[in-house]
């Protein structure tokens, strides 16, 4: 007995679990901190995924309002579009983003995710603002009620309880619409001024019309229905002389239309989105504006009227009918019949001392008629670019930001 109580056998054993405990000590150390690096790594994972899945809802919203701008016509009574709400995953409309587009790439972190985007004008009238703040912005309303052109655009994503938001000013940008730059161009021109007065100042701009003036001496084609006696091409040219200054009128059936659908379908958006697309003829009141879109009518506006300004000139736009300026009234801009209708009357007339300070296009074989004691129609090429419609939207540069929870 004596032998084993002086006996070192067990130290061994003894070192052994020492180094053991030691170790186990260390194992768990490390395994903790191992766990605690992975759920910071998983937590940063899942806000990276709903801070994507947050841009993205952006972007997607940004990319609608490209389409359908939400202009001053959700202000009008009836309105002609409609403000902007809030979209969601649920959100069926083609004014929200798609949310199979969103969910595309089958992250784990994005199951039951969800997100919302809303549309907000950046200020009232005269007063706009570059700030925008969940808790110190006013509601305004979900379309341009300023007509500035911007709005503020709100998104946001929650994905495994970690919630992003991110917000951005957005300006439509205008796209100019490819027409023909002329003082006049119709079916036909009808002159029943027989006198030596100014009708038409081209100031070198193209004066054309469609129709053959040699081929029936009774129907106006090239200004008056008689031919000169002579009946040739060149002696008519010379009895217009005084009444088309600055270009020679020519003649080309090859003339096509000056717009394509498409580019008229853009017109039309444009007008239905600022509130001045019409069914059939506007008042006086609602005539002026950068695009006025009319379906059909036959309209006439008479008195002492001024459309428009030359700083700010506009296009009124004739799907089919017609329209007549008589009396004194002054118009600024474009005025384009599309002539869907296939028409051979006039398209537009011009009676009186009335003016088109801009140009006159008409379709087809349609008709233009002026005749008056005073100038009709005058070329201005600054009209021609107000012809432009919604074509895109895109973020304002330093106005893009997260806006942090709590």
């Amino acid at each position: 007995m004596s032998d084993r109580r002086s006996g070192e056998d067990g130290m061994a054993l003894l070192v052994v679990m020492v180094l053991m405990g030691v170790m186990l000590t260390a194992g768990f150390a490390i395994a903790s901190t191992v766990d605690t690096q992975t759920g910071a790594s998983q937590a940063e994972r899942v806000r990276d995924s709903a801070f994507n899945l947050a841009e993205s809802a952006l972007n997607a919203q940004i990319f609608a309002l490209g389409r359908d701008w939400p202009g001053l016509g959700a202000a009008r009574v009836p309105p002609t579009t409609l403000p902007y709400g809030t979209c969601t995953q649920a959100s069926t409309s083609t004014r929200c983003p798609d949310n199979a587009y969103l969910s595309q790439g089958g992250s784990p972190d994005l199951t039951g995710a969800t997100w919302e985007t809303t549309v907000r004008d950046n200020g009232p009238v005269g007063a706009p603002s570059s700030f925008y703040s969940d808790t110190q912005s006013p509601p305004y309303p979900g379309y341009d009620a300023n007509n500035d052109g911007k709005v503020w655009v709100r998104a946001q994503a929650v994905a495994q309880g970690r919630k992003r938001t991110l917000v951005a000013l957005v300006r439509s940008e205008q796209q100019e619409e490819d027409l023909p730059h002329a003082a006049l161009i119709a079916g036909s021109l009808k002159i029943t001024n027989n006198g030596n007065k100014e009708l038409i100042r081209s100031n070198n701009g193209l004066v054309a019309v469609r129709c053959d003036p040699l081929a029936d001496p009774l129907a106006p084609c090239l200004g008056h229905a008689l031919l000169p006696p002579n009946g040739s091409l060149t002696a008519l040219l010379g009895t217009l002389a005084n009444q088309v200054s600055g270009a020679t009128p020519v003649s080309d059936p090859a003339l096509g239309a000056a717009m394509t659908p498409e580019a008229r379908a853009r017109l039309k958006t444009t007008a239905i989105a600022n509130g001045s697309y019409y069914a059939s003829c506007p008042t006086e009141a609602q005539l002026s504006g950068q695009i006025v879109y009319v379906e059909s009518g036959n309209c006439t506006y008479a008195g002492n009227a001024q459309f428009n300004t030359p700083q700010a000139p506009g296009v009124l736009v004739m799907n089919a009918g017609t329209v007549t300026f008589d009396g004194t009234t002054k118009f600024y801009g474009v005025v384009y019949n599309a002539n869907t209708a296939n028409s051979t009357s006039a398209g537009v007339k011009t009676q009186g001392n009335a003016l088109i300070n801009g140009g006159v296009i008409i379709d087809g074989n349609a008709q233009m008629t002026v005749g008056s004691s005073a100038l009709n129609i005058q070329f201005d090429l600054n009209a021609y670019r107000a012809v432009a419609s919604y074509g895109s939207a895109g973020v304002i540069q330093n106005t893009w930001r997260e806006i942090r929870a709590g």
